[in-house]
């Protein structure tokens, strides 16, 4: 097992894999800051630390092999953003109301192929809105398996000292 680095080291490792290539990526997070991030060759456990609404801090690890658990969350929809125009934001906001759940339009969405941070901000995938997502939430990731239950407790400990070394007196508040 590696050691558990600070979030503001492998969030950016993440960002810039996922900028690379934007494809078969699943993410899984819960209320608590804890995160799953998986690429199609690759998997992170993060523990996040909210400073506020546009910083955090906390720790993460790139997990070592794969599972079954990772393996399922990898069947659900890819993860990603794909530029939507006024008639997709149409087709969304009537399916949010259809009592059957997803509509046809919704999945033709979700079949797009995701674009990169750097498509989106260039005029190659020039467009007014951005769906992001699906992420799937879940209250306690720990219950997932016993294995990312060991990592998130030691992912736990590792944020909570990064936040107390990094920032002494806004934890004094909080711990």
């Amino acid at each position: 097992m590696t050691d558990p680095e600070p979030a503001e080291k492998i969030v950016p490792r993440i960002v810039k894999q996922y900028t690379e290539h934007p494809r078969g990526w699943h993410i899984m997070n819960t209320p608590r800051g804890e995160v799953l991030v998986l690429s199609p060759d690759s998997a992170f456990q993060l523990k996040l630390i909210p400073l506020n609404p546009y910083e955090f801090t906390g720790a993460g690890i790139e997990l070592p092999k794969s599972n079954k658990t990772i393996e399922e969350i990898r069947s659900s929809p890819e993860f990603g953003l794909r530029p939507v125009n006024e008639d997709d934001l149409l087709s969304i906001l009537n399916a949010l109301g259809s009592p059957q759940g997803t509509s046809p339009e919704i999945q033709e969405i979700l079949r797009r192929s995701p674009v990169s941070l750097e498509d989106l901000s260039t005029n190659k995938h020039a467009a007014d809105h951005i769906l992001r997502g699906p992420v799937l939430m879940r209250p306690d990731l720990g219950s997932l398996s016993p294995e990312i239950l060991k990592m998130q407790i030691s992912l736990d400990r590792s944020a909570q000292k990064t936040f107390r070394d990094r920032f002494p007196m806004r934890a004094g508040m909080y711990f």
